[in-house]
């Protein structure tokens, strides 16, 4: 038979909060919050331009190793990167094509047999209109780009696989790049990738460099790898 203690530690076993304690409880979590969320949501936005560089960078690196296995040939995107190149007998310079009849590439069967990819860690459709998101909200083109400046003012045309096509009224002058397009960015997250690409001792940030913006930065380029004479065929 229980007790008169048992029984009222019983009892005060089952009891829950006070209105009184919960109000304490919900107001301790309410200060809290109101110290971790800011400074979890600053980290997570210091994140993203970092992760935008990066992913950059990894492309960049990814292109070069594609050229270099590929004895100075250029991917025509960046799924070249992700997947197994192939080869067509019907394809030539003059009609180039892959596995689909949108894109516009020619390997030969021996530069077939010289990748060695994946070069890049991403899943990128072989749809040359698909894009990689990166940090912030930003895309990054599955189609490449030659770029090139006369003056200050860049020139840009779409590249083609093996860099074999000449862009109409491109003037093939030095430096030539092959090119990401970024598209996405405002003007202060734009300038906030290019700070940590470029550093912050540029005279006109977004204007020179390996990252080029327009003014308001909802379009960019990063000058992933140089183009030079062997791959302008």
């Amino acid at each position: 038979m229980m007790t008169s203690r048992s029984h009222t530690r019983a009892k005060e076993t089952r009891r829950g909060f006070t209105l009184i304690e919960t109000v304490v409880t919900v107001g301790l979590l309410a200060v809290m919050a109101s110290f971790v969320v800011p400074s979890v949501m600053r980290k997570a936005d210091s994140a993203d331009p970092v992760r935008v560089a990066n992913d950059l960078n990894s492309m960049s690196a990814a292109i070069q190793g594609f050229s270099s296995d590929l004895k100075g040939v250029l991917p025509g995107d960046l799924q070249d990167l992700t997947q197994p190149i192939l080869s067509n007998i019907l394809c030539n310079r003059a009609t180039p094509c892959d596995s689909t009849v949108s894109h516009r590439e020619s390997y030969s069967a021996r530069e077939v047999l010289l990748w060695k990819g994946p070069y890049l860690s991403a899943s990128i459709p072989r749809d040359p209109s698909s894009r990689y998101r990166s940090g912030f909200v930003a895309d990054v083109s599955n189609t490449l780009t030659r770029f090139d400046a006369v003056n200050g003012v860049p020139e840009l045309c779409e590249l083609n696989g093996g860099g074999a096509v000449v862009c109409n009224g491109f003037i093939d002058t030095n430096p030539l790049f092959i090119a990401l397009r970024v598209t996405g960015l405002t003007r202060e997250q734009a300038l906030q990738v290019n700070a940590i690409i470029d550093g912050t001792g540029e005279l006109n940030a977004g204007f020179e460099g390996r990252f080029r913006m327009t003014a308001d930065g909802s379009l960019a380029y990063y000058l992933a790898a140089p183009m030079v004479s062997a791959e302008r065929r």
